[in-house]
């Protein structure tokens, strides 16, 4: 499965950790840019990227950064994702609120001032 890891603090690392481990292939990406990454990558085998890198093309999603720095994502981030790519932040537990989340994040996404008011509605 090809995975998406928005986020490279303790949950990011880590999953990039597990998943590669467990043979799948793993785009990492951060705020501070793909060269941060490059001894994340070296351990694990996961391709250090941008984040509009880490959602092409990705079966999975998964967003580990702060609530707060959610608009800081760039606008339209999901737009092209398909309905069927699950975006998931760490906080969801269940498959019924991980499909929630998703909604949200590519609502919010979508309008970078609309986050707010996504997440509440959603």
């Amino acid at each position: 499965m090809k995975i998406g890891i928005i986020g490279a603090g303790q949950i990011g690392s880590t999953l990039t950790r597990r998943l590669t481990a467990l043979g799948h292939q793993v785009l990492v990406a951060n705020s501070r840019g793909p060269e941060t990454l490059s001894d994340l990558a070296a351990e694990t085998g996961a391709t250090a990227v941008s984040v509009p890198e880490a959602v092409r093309g990705a079966d999975l999603v998964v967003v580990t950064i702060p609530e707060k720095n959610i608009p800081s994502l760039p606008a339209g981030l999901f737009a092209d994702t398909p309905e069927d790519v699950v975006v998931v932040e760490p906080a969801t537990t269940t498959r019924a609120s991980a499909t929630a989340a998703s909604k949200r994040l590519r609502q919010g996404c979508r309008r970078a001032d609309g986050w707010r008011s996504n997440w509440a509605d959603g």
